[in-house]
């Protein structure tokens, strides 16, 4: 047991030293849309350690109904955005992230967003059983999660504001936006997913997309999005070090 507890951190150690080695390359390299496709592939992969997480816990078809949820959930938020401002604030993809789905929302924002709000809620699970609490939490945590991630997509071109905001370009109605919808999108898994346990391992694909872009700030000089990264990787390491808690 314990060798497999070691060897299982070791490759913890070599994944998160990979990340931050492609990390560098991806803040070294102009991307354009005719990189779409390794964008896209990225994204699916890096959902695909959560997905395949919640559809050993609940089964194929109660699976596949939760993530496809979460997916047309996220498409959704972004289409209204995109097309309202609402509840983001006005702002333009620029193609990096693959095909758009009726030429206005790109097909990666349903792998893309439900592994951050799956950590989220896991996280929050994790600080309090009080259902409100849970929302509370995870609508928060999702926030910061966006404050590590939209500095540095905005910096290497994925996205951009009609009025860029404070916040390395990005305005102060995003974060509302995500509070919101990080609020709504726990009531989702909470009614979905009921009160039972979430396994560490749904955690997985949000654990590796935050460290990813921490380290894209970091590489890119962004010390705030960086802290706030590392200090959430560390809240997240050590949760997941405690004795109740299994790797």
């Amino acid at each position: 047991m314990h060798y497999k507890k070691t060897t299982k951190k070791n490759l913890i150690a070599i994944l998160g030293f990979a990340l931050f080695v492609a990390a560098f390359f991806t803040t070294n390299q102009k991307l354009t849309p005719d990189m779409a496709h390794v964008s896209s592939i990225m994204v699916v992969v890096f959902a695909l350690p959560t997905y395949y997480a919640i559809i050993k816990f609940k089964g194929l078809a109660q699976g596949l109904i939760l993530l496809l949820v979460l997916g047309i959930y996220a498409l959704s938020i972004e289409t209204s955005a995109l097309t309202t401002g609402f509840p983001y604030g006005d702002f333009n993809y620029t193609g990096v992230l693959g095909a758009k789905i009726f030429d206005i929302t790109p097909w990666t924002v349903a792998f893309a967003y439900p592994p951050i709000l799956i950590l989220a809620n896991w996280y929050a699970r994790t600080k309090t059983k009080k259902y409100l609490g849970v929302i509370v939490y995870t609508a928060v945590f999702a926030t910061l999660i966006d404050m590590v991630l939209d500095p540095a997509a905005v910096r290497l071109g994925f996205w951009s504001w009609i009025d860029p905001g404070f916040y390395y370009g990005v305005p102060l109605v995003n974060f509302l936006g995500w509070l919101l919808t990080g609020a709504v999108g726990a009531l989702l898994i909470q009614t979905m997913w009921g009160n039972k346990k979430m396994p560490n391992s749904l955690a997985y694909s949000g654990i590796g997309i935050l460290w990813f872009w921490t380290a894209i700030n970091i590489w890119l000089g962004h010390i705030l999005p960086s802290v706030i990264g590392v200090l959430l990787c560390v809240a997240i390491f050590y949760q997941l070090s405690l004795k109740n808690s299994r790797l």
